[in-house]
């Protein structure tokens, strides 16, 4: 599964804060929760390998903005210097103000 190829690559970031889907309650900042938005097959009448294009949001949190870019492109660089096939798509800035925490939402195509 691309998944768990994604949390393999993002082992390192964030001290090992990496969930699916969502953290746990308290967790220790920062973190990153990574995401599928959509999976599809790339479908061949040929008998070629088949290849599926799926997007995975992945959500960079901490306590100052300035801390979640950094994160951000700590993310970057360990999904490039992996076997990951991928584009990046987009990069939106937010901040979750119940929790008081700065996010920066990186949006991947991944074809594996």
């Amino acid at each position: 599964m691309i998944q768990q190829d994604l949390f393999a690559a993002l082992a390192g970031v964030a001290g090992g804060r990496v969930f699916p889907n969502v953290a746990p309650n308290n967790v220790q900042k920062p973190y990153v929760v990574y995401a599928r938005v959509s999976s599809a097959p790339e479908n061949t009448l040929a008998d070629g390998a088949p290849v599926e294009n799926t997007r995975l949001q992945v959500d960079c949190f901490d306590t100052t903005y300035a801390a979640a870019l950094a994160l951000a492109e700590t993310v970057k660089a360990a999904i490039k210097s992996s076997a990951i096939t991928h584009v990046l798509l987009l990069e939106q800035d937010q901040f979750e103000p119940e929790a008081l925490l700065h996010r920066v939402i990186l949006d991947f195509s991944i074809w594996h």
